[in-house]
């Protein structure tokens, strides 16, 4: 039974989520009300209030699920090409460029903008979203490529992440084109001063983690 409940109750932190996630899509965050989100659920206020104690809680939730989702999907970008410094930038930025340009959250956490005050309490956590991301990239790189040289890497992980955020908000291309533009300048930081061999790419646009 303990079990039989945790699952029942995931399942109505979940609902209550996605009802909240089009809540916040349509309306913005600031007219979120957690009596329309109740109803649009079919639970009561106190059922609400009972998984999450406040509009903030709401929020919060949103923030850490949309992103971990955001982090996962750049993760199996990364390990899908281990071997190919290029391509798994490639995939990488191809899957956040895709996915921030059809999820408003996903934007505006790595971003810091929200169009007409578009989910303006969830911006303010978009620098712990961007620190995420670099320390995570910082990581990988470290590990899958150990002889590049730190300071190319620190440089090369700062760009990747910069210039992905610059093309969220302001895209010159398609997700694909942006993502072997900012592969190719990422590549060319990380073996400036290194020795590290990468092979060269294949001609293809790598298609992004997690695309349909």
């Amino acid at each position: 039974m303990p079990r039989f409940r945790e699952t029942v109750r995931t399942l109505l932190r979940e609902r209550l989520l996605d009802a909240a996630y089009e809540a916040v899509a349509d309306r913005g965050f600031d007219k979120l009300r957690m009596a329309h989100l109740a109803g649009a659920v079919g639970v009561s206020r106190q059922t609400l209030y009972s998984e999450f104690p406040s509009k903030e809680a709401v929020g919060e939730a949103l923030f850490q699920r949309e992103l971990e989702r955001c982090l996962v999907g750049i993760q199996e970008g990364l390990d899908a090409h281990r071997d190919d410094l290029r391509a798994a930038v490639e995939a990488a930025v191809g899957f956040t460029l895709t996915l921030a340009g059809r999820n408003p959250l996903i934007k505006a956490m790595l971003t810091s903008t929200g169009e007409d005050g578009l989910l303006s309490y969830l911006t303010t956590r978009s620098a712990a979203a961007f620190d995420t991301a670099t320390a995570m990239a910082d990581t990988y790189v470290t590990e899958a490529w150990p002889t590049i040289d730190p300071v190319a890497r620190e440089l090369a992980v700062d760009a990747a992440v910069r210039l992905t955020a610059s093309h969220i908000v302001q895209a010159g291309s398609s997700p694909e084109e942006s993502a072997r533009r900012i592969a190719d300048t990422v590549v060319r930081v990380a073996l400036s001063t290194g020795d590290e061999k990468v092979p060269p790419a294949s001609g293809r646009p790598a298609r992004p983690a997690g695309h349909r």
